[in-house]
């Protein structure tokens, strides 16, 4: 697949997708493991095994964009990793390749998660045992139950006069194991014979005959505890969902968000104009903003298109910050202390644009200072103190022409 004509969306959506796709492909994981064991979605292993699963490719898609394997920006990198996750990890991918070391991440974390299948396994297969137990129990000690289920199974099994002499047979250990014993014996060859003789339809039979309850029946047999847990964890993931989207629609939180878009270093261009145009919105909304994206200028090893990128938005939004009483002049002057000679001498160029479209004077000896890597701590930080010292003189409104004089006061008798 070529992920170069992938189409180019918000990294947001791209994660959604890998964590959905990690959740169906996460079942499936699950389901080849262990099959449709009654029971299993109650277990907490079962969850925590499901949810490793959903995480994988999250992790995966996450450090293959900080390796620069793929952007997070590409929705077919985002499917083809939701999908195909464990071809990636163990090199059957011919699309995407993942680092040696994280490829060798797979073989660890399949043998736990065989462990983990494995004793859930275990731990399904006691629960069931501990289900028919308390089943036999009650049918042996029920005449009516028994005889019940004795008519069930001559019913349905293929041939009733071998299961009769079996029957029969166990009538001769009568003086060893006493009464009680010979119908629980009795009890479980029925049972057994049932069951393998009517497998789809052995818990219906018993709850059709009314040797089991509908509790018996609808919550263990039809599975309804494994689905309301199910329902129950969804519902919490679900309103935990828009509780965070509730809380993210704050224009702090998003606008932080498309700060870091922006000045991400292997971003792409249409990631970088989507991360623009949104600041952009929020900039004019909220002033915290301002002082993230101008903090960003002094990042070390910040790339000098990305400082383009930053001092242009600003630009576009000076009215806006001057209207929120934003100090983008003080702010941008003390950016100047960044490492990156080149980067602050854009900063000097916009400090110096700004000054002259607020009409002030800059002394011509800072308007003249150009930024050089020889500049000492003590060198950038006059200039700051230099800018700081500019103050906006507010102007005198002018005076209206053809003003009429103002007429004399009449005095109050």
């Amino acid at each position: 697949m070529d992920l170069n004509v992938s189409p180019d969306v918000d990294a947001w959506i791209c994660y959604i997708v890998v964590l959905l796709l990690g959740m169906l492909t996460g079942k499936m994981q699950i389901t080849k493991r262990l099959g449709n064991l009654p029971g299993q979605w109650i277990m907490v292993n079962t969850w925590a095994l499901f949810f490793a699963y959903t995480a994988v490719p999250v992790a995966l898609f996450w450090l293959l964009d900080r390796t620069g394997a793929v952007h997070d920006t590409s929705l077919f990198a985002a499917v083809l990793i939701g999908v195909g996750y464990q071809q990636i990890l163990t090199g059957a991918s011919g699309s995407i390749r993942a680092p040696g070391q994280v490829s060798a991440f797979w073989k660890p974390f399949a043998a736990w998660a065989d462990a983990i299948a494995s004793r859930i396994a275990d731990r399904v297969a006691v629960n069931s045992q501990k289900f028919d137990e308390r089943l036999l129990s009650r049918i042996s000690a029920s005449p009516e139950q028994f005889s019940e289920l004795t008519a069930i199974v001559m019913v349905h099994t293929a041939d009733p006069q071998p299961l009769d002499r079996q029957l029969r047979a166990i009538d001769t250990d009568l003086p060893i194991i006493g009464a009680a014993g010979v119908q629980r014996k009795k009890a479980e060859l029925l049972y057994q014979t049932l069951k393998v003789s009517s497998p789809r339809q052995f818990d219906y039979l018993l709850y059709k005959n009314k040797i089991t309850g509908p509790v018996e029946y609808f919550w263990y047999a039809k599975e309804w505890r494994s689905k309301v847990v199910a329902l129950s964890v969804a519902l919490v993931l679900v309103l935990a969902a828009f509780a965070a989207i509730a809380e993210l629609r704050n224009p702090i939180y998003r606008a932080a968000y498309y700060n870091w878009r922006l000045t991400r270093s292997n971003s792409t261009a249409a990631d970088r104009f989507r991360a623009s145009t949104h600041l952009r919105v929020y900039l004019d909304q909220t002033t915290p903003p301002y002082d993230a994206l101008i903090g960003r200028l002094r990042a070390p090893g910040l790339p000098v298109k990305t400082a383009d990128d930053i001092l242009s938005l600003l630009l576009e939004v000076k009215d806006s910050a001057a209207r929120q009483k934003v100090d983008l002049r003080g702010k941008l002057a003390d950016a100047l202390r960044t490492d990156n000679s080149d980067v602050r001498e854009r900063i000097q160029n916009v400090l110096i644009y700004l000054a002259e479209y607020d009409n002030l004077t800059v002394p011509p000896d800072l308007k003249a200072w150009h930024s050089n890597p020889k500049n000492s701590a003590s060198d950038i930080d006059q200039v700051i103190r230099q800018w700081h010292s500019i103050e906006v003189r507010p102007q005198a409104a002018p005076a209206a022409a053809n003003a009429k004089p103002a007429a004399p006061a009449v005095p109050q008798p």
